[in-house]
């Protein structure tokens, strides 16, 4: 073997080793929100609601959508400032409403849209009706509500076993399945979490939220052929997601699927929602594995940008600091 070829190989083999132990960084400054949209009666609506989201700091001013089920995925809020839903009136089911909320304090919003204002004089009005999917029993329903009050008082121990009573109660209860596989992945029980979301999906094979939580759980257990499928799914139901766009690519990067791992994460990185540290770093180790040292270089140093202080900080350095020793070497 001549020394370019064991330089080569070093590297690679360097390589191989430091990437195996690279994960993304969690960014402690940032949150994900996750909310349900209900109507004045408390059913759920059967299609999609648009709002406007805002943020007292102004940076963001932007309208969302619910998937037809009134639930959404507000990724990466400040967990700094405060934000305000503004839904505008149907004129025939609800009225205008707001909801502000700071994610530091509530990452799971439940917001009931008001009634539409009495005209003076008028007769009382119907009852508003609308498809309502799913009906827990009032045992689990109950259970449910006084968990997300833990939650939101940071009470997660007391949370979780609610939670449980409220899946025990009614096994084909969506809700308190989804956010006790949360729960879980918080404290890093991913094995459980993985078979508290299938649970969930065998409740509603459709639930973006419990698709996108499967498959970031098994990228955690290092399933990534398995997490390619829910995360799939999701893209299938709500294309624009991208949550599921990102950790997609995570999943393919780690099964050398390296065109359409790509895709995805140059997808995701066009996006102000994404969690672009995550990005890079596994765009980085995408090029490193593909030979383009120059892009893996870049990528890794965005990755620095943007998380200097992460875990795996001292290896990526030390990994870019290989790269171009054996760039130098060729010339």
């Amino acid at each position: 073997m001549n020394s370019t070829s064991a330089m080569r190989w070093a590297l690679a083999l360097a390589v191989a080793i430091i990437l195996a132990g690279l994960t993304a960084p969690r960014a402690s400054a940032q949150v994900d929100v996750r909310g349900q949209i209900l109507f004045p009666d408390g059913n759920t609506p059967n299609e999609v609601v648009r709002f406007y989201l805002t943020s007292d700091d102004g940076r963001v001013n932007e309208y969302r959508y619910s998937d037809s089920n009134g639930r959404f995925i507000l990724e990466r809020l400040s967990n700094r400032v405060s934000y305000t839903i503004a839904v505008d009136s149907d004129g025939s089911s609800y009225g205008s409403t707001r909801y502000t909320f700071m994610p530091a304090y509530e990452q799971v919003v439940r917001l009931t849209l008001n009634p539409l204002p009495r005209k003076a004089g008028a007769p009382p009005s119907a009852t508003v009706s609308a498809a309502s999917g799913y009906k827990p029993v009032p045992k689990a329903a109950s259970f449910y509500d006084r968990g997300m009050k833990e939650i939101e008082k940071k009470h997660y121990d007391a949370a979780e076993g609610l939670l449980r009573q409220a899946s025990e109660a009614d096994p084909k209860y969506l809700a308190p399945l989804n956010d006790l596989g949360v729960l879980l992945m918080q404290k890093k029980n991913y094995a459980e979490a993985e078979k508290v979301f299938q649970q969930a999906l065998a409740a509603d094979h459709k639930s973006v939220h419990a698709l996108l939580n499967l498959g970031i759980t098994r990228i955690h257990l290092a399933k990534y052929e398995e997490a390619a499928d829910p995360l799939r799914e999701a893209l299938r139901l709500e294309p624009g997601l991208v949550a599921a766009h990102q950790n997609l690519g995570a999943a393919l990067v780690e099964t050398d699927q390296f065109d359409e791992a790509q895709s995805e994460l140059l997808r995701a990185a066009k996006s102000p929602d994404a969690d672009q540290a995550m990005v890079q770093l596994y765009l980085g180790k995408l090029y490193a594995r593909t030979g383009d040292f120059d892009k893996s270089i870049a990528s890794f140093n965005n990755y620095l940008e943007k998380a200097p202080k992460a875990a795996n900080a001292n290896d990526v350095r030390a990994l870019i600091a290989r790269m171009q020793d054996l760039k130098a070497r060729k010339h």
